[in-house]
């Protein structure tokens, strides 16, 4: 028995009857001539069985397995899954400290100095070379408002390098989240990422999110 599935994107995907386990593909995927990449199952899956896919910040999608196919059978006869991205979706913060490429083709680099600002605050810092409009939304947690500091412009005229907010201490600790914003088709300012566990930062502490790739 065999059945290929193509699955875009790639990274992470993750194969399983609902409500079970993971199923392993057999061997490693393939990258076909469209840029899907291609998953083998000998005998782990049957024909026409329903199984969901999913990926890490992508919507789970429940499709059948299809009719059965060799090894020799062309791309476009495969079942194919297109994976829909989360947006926003979370980060963590070693992803902001690494300064890893993020999904939407974003680094924003975190640099944490505690004993930095006074110790009744945390400082929140974004700084950008880069010319289109970068936001941070810093909320308090606690009364439902809400601050935003941004770097570039949407469209010409004046730029902005750097911006600077502050929270007291205690309303770090509220479970809030940050929210990354960029400008996207037609110049929009969309919500791309978030970014939780602020509690981690120790009062006097700023932090410095340096937007250096988009």
């Amino acid at each position: 028995m065999k059945w290929f599935g193509a699955v875009t994107p790639a990274p992470g995907a993750t194969f399983r009857r609902p409500g079970g386990p993971a199923i392993l593909p057999d061997g490693p995927p393939r990258v076909d001539p469209v840029g899907a990449t291609v998953y083998t199952f000998l005998d782990s899956l049957r024909p026409y069985e329903t199984i969901e896919v999913f990926s890490p910040h992508y919507y789970t999608v429940t499709t059948s397995t299809g009719p059965p196919v060799q090894l020799d059978t062309p791309t476009a006869n495969l079942v194919y899954v297109g994976l829909s991205h989360q947006w926003p979706y979370a980060l963590a913060w070693a992803e902001l400290e690494n300064g890893s490429l993020l999904d939407d083709g974003d680094v924003i680099r975190a640099d944490i100095r505690p004993g930095t600002v006074p110790a009744e605050v945390v400082e929140f810092r974004i700084t950008s070379m880069l010319w289109w409009w970068k936001e941070i939304n810093v909320p308090d947690g606690e009364t439902g408002s809400s601050w935003n500091i941004h770097t570039g412009a949407v469209w010409g005229g004046a730029r902005r390098f750097e911006d600077t907010v502050g929270l007291w201490t205690h309303q770090v600790r509220n479970g809030q989240r940050l929210s990354f914003r960029k400008a996207k088709t037609a110049g929009l300012v969309s919500t791309t990422y978030v970014l939780g566990g602020l509690e981690r930062l120790a009062g006097g502490t700023r932090v410095t999110f340096d937007w250096v790739r988009e």
